[in-house]
C-alpha cells in the first residue's frame, strides 16, 4: 500500500453546468527542494573541493528563498463533493493534513489524526 501526506491548499465553492453545487478541494504534496549539487558535476579536484565550500550557501540561499523555504508543493488530488458528502467525509478546511492511500484499484482518503 502507498500513502500519500497531502495538504488542503485550497477549497472552493463551484457550480456545475447544472447548477449543482460541489465544494472543490484540492490537496497537494510537500517536497523538499532537491538539492543544487545534483545539478553540478566536478571535473577534478579542485572544482569538486570548490563546490564543497560553496554548497552551504547555495543550499541556504535556496532554502530562504520565498516558495516554501526548500519545499514545493506537488499537486496530488482534487475532491469534488456534495455537501452531504462533505459531512459524510467530516468538516476539512485550508491547511489541514489528509492521508491518501493507494492499495489494489483503491484510493480512501482520510484525515490525519
Amino acid at each position: 500500500m502507498a500513502t500519500i501526506r497531502g495538504v488542503v491548499v485550497s477549497k472552493q465553492l463551484v457550480y456545475d453546468p447544472t447548477g449543482a453545487k460541489y465544494i472543490k478541494i484540492d490537496v497537494v504534496e510537500e517536497r523538499e527542494l532537491p538539492g543544487p549539487v545534483a545539478a553540478f558535476s566536478a571535473q577534478d579536484e579542485q572544482t569538486a573541493q570548490l563546490m564543497r565550500e560553496v554548497m552551504p550557501l547555495v543550499t541556504q540561499i535556496v532554502r530562504s528563498l520565498p516558495f516554501g523555504g526548500g519545499k514545493i508543493a506537488v499537486p496530488r488530488l482534487t475532491l469534488w463533493l456534495t455537501d452531504e458528502e462533505v459531512e459524510v467525509f467530516g468538516d476539512i478546511d485550508v491547511g489541514d493534513v489528509v492521508l491518501i492511500s493507494v492499495e489494489k484499484g483503491e484510493i480512501r482518503v482520510r484525515p490525519e489524526g
